[in-house]
C-alpha cells in the first residue's frame, strides 16, 4: 500500500489482505400470495384465476409444496365461516393444478386448510 502523510511524505507498506468476492444474498420470490374472494363467495374472481395461472404457477418450484391457508370474516355463523374457508383453500387448488396439469406438471403437493375467523392462523 502507499499512502501520503499530513506532511506530505509518501509512505509505502506491505500488508497480506484476504479477498473475498462477494454474491449478494438470493432472494425467495414469491413466498406468499394473497387472493381476496368477494363476501359470502368461494368461486375466485376471474382476475385471480389469471394471477394464480400466469403468476404464481411459474413461480411454484420443482417437486415443491403449496400451502393454502383459506380464511373468513367473523360475520356470520361459525360453522359455516369455518366451511367457506376450505371451499376457497379447494378453489385455489384447483385453479393452481389445473395450470400445473396444462403444463405438463404432476409434480406439486398441496397442503390446504381452513381457518374461518380463527385469529391465531389469520396473517391480517
Amino acid at each position: 500500500m502507499i499512502g501520503q502523510t499530513k506532511s506530505g511524505k509518501t509512505v509505502a507498506k506491505e500488508t497480506n489482505a484476504h479477498v473475498v468476492l462477494w454474491a449478494p444474498a438470493k432472494i425467495d420470490e414469491g413466498l406468499r400470495y394473497s387472493i381476496i374472494f368477494e363476501f359470502n363467495e368461494s368461486k375466485a374472481i376471474s382476475i385471480y384465476e389469471k394471477y394464480l395461472t400466469d403468476v404464481v404457477v411459474p413461480k411454484i418450484p420443482a417437486n415443491g409444496t403449496v400451502i393454502i391457508h383459506g380464511h373468513s370474516d367473523l360475520i356470520g355463523d361459525v360453522a359455516y365461516n369455518l366451511k367457506l374457508p376450505v371451499a376457497r383453500a379447494n378453489d385455489v387448488k384447483n385453479i393452481i393444478e389445473s395450470a400445473l396439469v396444462k403444463s405438463g406438471r404432476t409434480d406439486v403437493k398441496f397442503e390446504v386448510n381452513g381457518y374461518g375467523e380463527d385469529i391465531n392462523h389469520s396473517p391480517f
